[in-house]
């Protein structure tokens, strides 16, 4: 089986000065990492969680959001993507380009509406309506094309992005430094051994020791770098996967509670309107 894409830091081709990728892949899956370069992501086909910043949500089919310099961030599909099924894939489109990629020119005053679109990527952006229907057409186009025109077309891309009023804020970015390589690896255990066993009980001592950390200086450690406690970060992977299940299965309220890692439907209830807004029943009957 291919290896899944790795969202991260992409090489870029000689003669490029930024990245524009078309990829089908069995499953979205990698680190908790940051670069550089921001990261404009369109899951054309996919299901599953992404994380950026202090954002953790679920994705769809049509998802596209644009991450900021050096903030953290990863996707991860649905577990059901990871079965070895042929017939089950993502298909993604992925653009990397650096805040300065055009040496001085986002300082003219024809491009004050990009500056501000990469300044505000620093709180993650999600596009939506008629705005990512542009957008689709013109990632296609960038994939596509090479040369000039390549980054005639990236321009044009931003510029839209820029000024569309469809779009939301996902987080409020903090003061907080990118963290070095190893204290991004060190997190990046953690996080992963959380979002692997988050429907399943995880005790503080479990994730602490992921870290080789005490269970008090892992808080704060953990704290500090995400902005959430460790149980509001469980918490929110769990309520995340409920949100899945209450669109894409039959299942009752109950039996998402239990599936998603809680063990009582009133927590469940609690935590699902604290972090939603709504009850669980009242999100499934929101649906399309």
């Amino acid at each position: 089986m291919k290896e899944s894409i790795l969202l991260q830091r992409e090489q870029k081709p000689t003669n490029q000065s930024f990245v524009a990728r078309h990829a089908i892949v069995p499953h979205l899956y990698n680190r908790w990492h940051h670069h550089f370069e921001l990261e404009l992501m369109y899951v054309i086909r996919g299901e599953g969680t992404r994380f950026v910043g202090q954002s953790i949500l679920p994705f769809y089919s049509g998802d596209m959001v644009l991450v900021g310099s050096n903030v953290p961030h990863f996707w991860q599909s649905d577990p059901s993507y990871f079965q070895g099924d042929e017939q089950v894939s993502s298909e993604l489109i992925l653009v990397q380009f650096a805040p300065d990629l055009i040496k001085g020119g986002f300082d003219l005053p024809e491009m004050e509406p990009i500056k501000t679109l990469i300044q505000r990527a620093q709180s993650g952006l999600s596009f939506h309506g008629q705005a990512k229907e542009v957008a689709h057409n013109l990632l296609w186009d960038l994939v596509k094309t090479s040369g000039s025109h390549k980054l005639i077309v990236l321009l044009h891309l931003l510029t839209h992005l820029a000024q569309t009023s469809e779009v939301q804020n996902l987080f409020v970015p903090s003061t907080q430094q990118p963290l070095n390589v190893k204290k991004s690896e060190r997190l990046s255990e953690s996080i992963n051994f959380i979002r692997n066993n988050y429907v399943q009980k995880i005790t503080l001592s479990e994730v602490a020791e992921q870290a080789n950390m005490s269970e008090q200086a892992f808080c704060r450690y953990f704290k500090t770098n995400t902005q959430k406690t460790v149980l509001q970060f469980i918490n929110e992977l769990r309520v995340s996967h409920a949100c899945n299940l209450l669109m894409q299965t039959e299942m009752n309220v109950c039996e998402i509670c239990f599936a998603s890692g809680f063990n009582n439907v009133s927590n469940f209830n609690r935590f699902f309107k604290r972090i939603v807004g709504t009850s669980p029943l009242q999100y499934r009957g929101s649906l399309p």
